[in-house]
């Protein structure tokens, strides 16, 4: 009786070289898809926050006028810096290794050398009546002879405190501070990369900071992304092809919560938004807050010279503090919707065609803010700006993502037991032919 290759029978020659090739293609296959999917789902893009060119509710209100400013005298900070009767700097006090040279039109914060220190804080704070509503804007170039952007270091912080500060460790000044820091990070002190947050591996980078006289609240191993406000990424800060200086604008209205930081990195009036919020708490602000600006090197280096301080008092068309942005916007729009309601009347020539009073079309920034408002809503709601939908369909993406992943543990653990099983028919047939 032929019962055909068993009992002891070997398959012929062709057939196990057929069975050997048919092995190593599903390897090569299931390797080959393992490889596409981890390109597909395995690599995470670096996520950094740049500063956004997005709409400035504020800005759009001063152009409109319906924000005036008001410079505030006693904290300004430019040319000619120095008091010629006391040769002490005009409105504010230095420390540190500050350098400056006659008719310069900067302050050299720090120069380029090791472990230097530099500051200016004002003699006076905000007064309490403008205190509520306000903008600084700091002029300063961030340079240097080095051309890699990682060896240089360490950078400059912008202050608002209530009181003048003494000299430190944190970019130059104390670090058990009461207030706010606007922070330029050039260099990163946390090795590796910090995944899930935005701008932490891209460098300079802002970091927005706050304390209430806690000792050692900022992290320098971390760059402080564990305390930190907000953050975004400005590498282009350092080294700018122009000869102008960089701009910063800081913007508080207490009332409202409101807090920004822009930049205009070029200084042609094209400013970007790196952190903005609608809800910042008022205890973080001190109320009549002291104004300053630090720079530290440590064993890298660059120049930070400090061209000017400017800060201005917000005040409504009635010469009162900013209360509500949102006052203020609701009734710019009503004035653009009123001036389109009379340009689209002129248009028709027909009285009976104008729309309806409780018609009127909502202008372009109010259905802006309301997309905002919606969206932030829904971020705190379900941690993600499309609501309810967009966290349905997320929770979709991550269990393919987890199916995908146990499917490719499967494959992984199949190639492994058909491994294991050519290995061990080979070991079976080399003590076959050893006992023949």
């Amino acid at each position: 009786m032929d019962i055909g290759v068993g009992y002891g029978a070997q398959r012929p020659r062709l057939g196990r070289q057929l069975a050997r090739a048919r092995n190593r293609t599903k390897l090569g296959a299931a390797l080959l898809l393992l490889c596409v999917l981890w390109l597909l789902f395995g690599r995470k893009k670096p996520v950094a926050q740049e500063p956004a060119q997005e709409p400035n509710d504020v800005q759009s209100l001063i152009q409109e006028r319906e924000i005036r400013r008001e410079n505030i005298r006693y904290l300004n900070f430019g040319r000619p810096f120095v008091n010629p009767a006391t040769l002490a700097l005009i409105n504010y006090d230095n420390g540190g290794n500050m350098v400056m040279k006659k008719d310069s039109d900067y302050v050299r914060l720090v120069s380029e050398r090791p472990n230097s220190v530099g500051y200016v804080f004002s003699r006076l704070p905000v007064s309490l009546q403008d205190a509520d509503s306000f903008e600084a804007i700091v002029d300063f170039k961030i340079h240097g002879q080095q051309t890699r952007i990682s060896l240089i270091g360490d950078g400059m912080a912008f202050w608002l405190t209530s009181q003048p500060l003494s000299q430190g460790d944190m970019f130059g000044m104390q670090n058990d501070y009461h207030g706010l820091a606007v922070i330029v990070d050039t260099f990163k002190n946390t090795p590796g990369k910090m995944r899930g947050n935005r701008g932490a591996n891209s460098f300079p980078r802002v970091s927005i900071q706050s304390n209430n006289g806690f000792a050692g609240k900022y992290n320098k191993d971390d760059d402080g992304t564990t305390t930190e406000l907000g953050s975004c990424a400005l590498h282009r800060a350092y080294n700018t092809p122009v000869d102008v200086p960089s701009r910063m604008r800081v913007r508080y209205i207490r009332s409202s919560g409101y807090f920004s930081v822009e930049f205009d990195l070029l200084g042609n009036d094209n400013w970007k938004t790196c952190f903005s919020t609608t809800d910042l708490a008022a205890s973080l602000v001190p109320e009549t807050p002291y104004v300053g600006v630090s720079a530290e090197t440590g064993e890298l280096f660059h120049n930070v010279d400090l061209y000017g301080i400017e800060v201005n008092s917000l005040k409504d068309a009635s010469g009162r503090p900013v209360q509500s942005i949102d006052a203020l916007i609701d009734r710019l729009d009503d004035k653009i919707d009123a001036e389109t309601k009379q340009h689209e009347a002129k248009r028709r020539h027909r009285r009976f065609n104008k729309p309806k009073k409780n018609a009127r079309r909502r202008s372009a920034s109010r259905l802006r803010r309301a997309e905002q408002r919606a969206k932030q809503l829904n971020k705190e709601l379900y941690n993600d700006e499309r609501g309810a939908i967009g966290y349905f369909f997320n929770l979709l993406w991550r269990l393919f993502k987890y199916a995908l992943y146990t499917a490719m543990f499967v494959v992984l653990a199949y190639i492994g037991l058909l491994g294991y099983r050519v290995y061990r028919d080979k070991r079976k047939r080399r003590n076959q032919r050893g006992l023949l």
